[in-house]
């Protein structure tokens, strides 16, 4: 029997992994217990025992952290110490979720884990340092993920599903503008959730693994395709990340693939298609 402990409890991908999990589940909520809090984390920790921990919980404002990275760094990185700390002496095995941020952009194909990480913000920054902490534990698993998606919490799927029917219902023909020269794999947090349960059932080795969805697109693609498999007619404008502006500076080409053999998820578009099915049917009940 499995005793899982699951971090983030609430969010897309903690929620994707519920009713994946059998056995013992212990979800700890941020609103009952801050990673930073390494006496709180301590008592809950090592009170449950746990045998896996799913590490999914993270700052992950990206843009925000740039000018608040002391907080982004105490909890992506404080807070994965804290929770090592408390299982400290155990043979727990530890899954870390990183993410593409880790890497610069520049290699302008997809990364594999042995490419050198080099973040260009404080986010990938903050990733990057709690990678190298589980790293150091004997049963640590870092799992590197990009653009994630879901039914669930806020994300841009949904933002673009919302945006685009407001639009298709008032009649609107301004069109949408959305970044074209960013390159990344979009993933479904459910796919990601069942391939990660995947190598944990093949017993894959500590270390690092990249499992997002298969292939890559651009953000203006993947706003394409959410509007085509919702059936709406909104016009969608390709724009330059300069043209955005935004405080934080992101990976141009952040595609990931891997070398190490990782469970392999399905096309990204086919997790875009589950979700709009998802979310459209939801709406309309």
């Amino acid at each position: 029997m499995t005793r899982w402990l699951l971090t983030g409890a609430g969010g897309q991908l903690a929620t994707a992994f519920e009713p994946l999990l059998d056995d013992e589940i212990f979800l700890l909520r941020e609103e009952a217990v801050d990673l930073r809090d390494e006496v709180a984390v301590r008592a809950s920790v090592r009170g449950f025992a746990p045998g896996v921990i799913l590490h999914t919980a993270a700052y992950t404002a990206v843009d925000q952290a740039e000018s608040e990275e002391d907080v982004a760094m105490a909890v992506n990185e404080g807070g994965t110490r804290n929770l090592l700390a408390a299982v400290r002496g155990t043979h727990t095995i530890f899954v870390y979720i990183s993410s593409d941020y880790v890497f610069d952009g520049a290699k302008g194909s997809p990364y594999v884990e042995s490419d050198e990480p080099n973040p260009l913000g404080a986010y990938g920054r903050s990733k990057l340092a709690g990678e190298r902490l589980v790293l150091g534990w004997p049963h640590g698993i870092v799992v590197r993920t990009a653009w994630l998606f879901s039914t669930t919490g806020s994300n841009f799927v949904k933002t673009i599903l919302r945006v685009a029917g407001e639009r298709a219902r008032s009649g609107s023909r301004e069109p949408l503008q959305v970044v074209d020269d960013q390159i990344g794999s979009p993933t479904y947090a459910p796919h990601l959730a069942a391939g990660i349960l995947e190598g944990l059932q093949r017993h894959l080795p500590a270390g690092i693994y990249h499992m997002a969805g298969n292939g890559y697109c651009s953000w203006f693609e993947l706003a394409q395709e959410v509007v085509r498999c919702a059936g709406l007619r909104v016009p969608i404008e390709p724009i330059t990340t300069a043209q955005l502006n935004r405080p934080a500076p992101r990976p141009a080409y952040s595609a990931l693939a891997s070398e190490r053999h990782a469970p392999q998820l399905p096309p990204w578009f086919e997790g875009v298609a589950e979700a709009v099915a998802m979310l459209t049917n939801q709406e309309e009940g």
